[in-house]
């Protein structure tokens, strides 16, 4: 036991200090990077499942009141159907696109009796699935059924923008903006921002930007602006303004990792490889199933020297996207 004894304080004595190191230095080659309690994920499943059970209670009632008459008006102030709706949306504000989502909301416009919004929804499913045409039909369904539904009208736009007819895209804008017009309404930011789309498919640099720096005046919290305005700046070099913009937007929206992303993008452009960090790991505290911003993070921690936490970054981006294992971290650098 004297023999062993100094040995196991000297072992305990290298792990503790171990331990100390890798706390001091934020080194953890495990989990190191602190994720929030509350992972929106865990959250948006939770409000699914919530809303699937209310939904089934609404899908009930709808059911006992066939014969009614008054069955759509029922239906609208129905208290389990419009929880059900509230909680779904939030599902996507959490996690945009989740499945099953779109086709429950579409089911609960039909029991109000709203078949234009049931359209819009389908829609927004097929779209979501990628299949452009489908969700251009399911929009022009909701148009001709309430030809001044603005929400369709708009997904209609950016769907066409999305398929790359511009001319198209641009005729709908049309549309619309006289439907706005005749109401007596000012554009909005959205409108400017939509604008600002055909713009970009139709290679009117000029209108691109003055329709996204419109858009952003109007409503200096429009995110998707925001985010095409930063890059645009970035692709011409101008980071310390593309930074700014972004960083004003995040007081606003401290939660959209879309934003904090764009944010590391362009510090690594910059060079500017601590900030860049900061704002990618704050970013992947949000968004934990992106294999382009792992990757990004990836490429951070190997410039700033933390070549284990690169790897395991990269090895998180390649189980998301497998096509990530061929790319190089910085293909500048040989």
């Amino acid at each position: 036991m004297k023999k062993i004894l100094p040995f196991w304080c000297a072992a305990m004595t290298v792990a503790l200090v171990g331990i100390l190191l890798l706390h001091h230095h934020s080194i953890r080659l495990i989990n190191y990077i602190e994720y929030p309690d509350l992972n929106p994920l865990i959250l948006a499943e939770s409000y699914r499942q919530e809303g699937e059970k209310l939904y089934q209670s609404a899908a009930r009632s709808f059911a006992r009141l066939k014969e009614d008459p008054a069955r759509s008006e029922k239906m609208k102030n129905l208290p389990d159907l419009q929880k059900a709706r509230n909680l779904f949306l939030e599902c996507l504000n959490l996690k945009p696109a989740m499945k099953g989502v779109y086709q429950y909301l579409a089911d609960l416009a039909t029991f109000e009796g709203d078949l234009s919004s049931m359209y819009l929804y389908q829609g927004k499913r097929a779209l979501s699935d990628n299949e452009i045409e489908a969700a251009l039909e399911a929009f022009d369904q909701a148009l001709i059924l309430k030809k001044d539904f603005r929400p369709a009208l708009e997904m209609k736009i950016l769907t066409l923008v999305q398929k790359g007819n511009g001319s198209k895209a641009l005729e709908s804008f049309n549309t619309l903006f006289e439907q706005i017009k005749s109401s007596g309404r000012k554009p909005d930011a959205q409108v400017y921002y939509l604008r600002a789309q055909i713009a970009f498919i139709l290679k009117n640099d000029e209108e691109y930007l003055a329709n996204l720096e419109e858009s952003i005046h109007m409503d200096p919290g429009h995110v998707m602006a925001v985010k095409d305005l930063a890059t645009l700046l970035a692709s011409k070099g101008q980071y310390d303004r593309a930074i700014g913009i972004l960083q004003k937007t995040i007081s606003h929206a401290p939660r959209d990792a879309h934003l904090l992303h764009g944010l590391g993008q362009i510090s690594i452009l910059k060079g500017d490889y601590e900030g860049a960090r900061k704002s990618l790991e704050a970013a992947v505290k949000l968004e934990k199933y992106s294999a382009p911003l792992y990757f990004d993070l990836a490429r951070v921690y190997e410039k700033i020297g933390k070549k284990s936490h690169a790897t395991i970054m990269l090895q998180k981006a390649i189980e998301i996207d497998p096509k990530f294992k061929n790319r190089i971290l910085f293909p500048d650098q040989k």
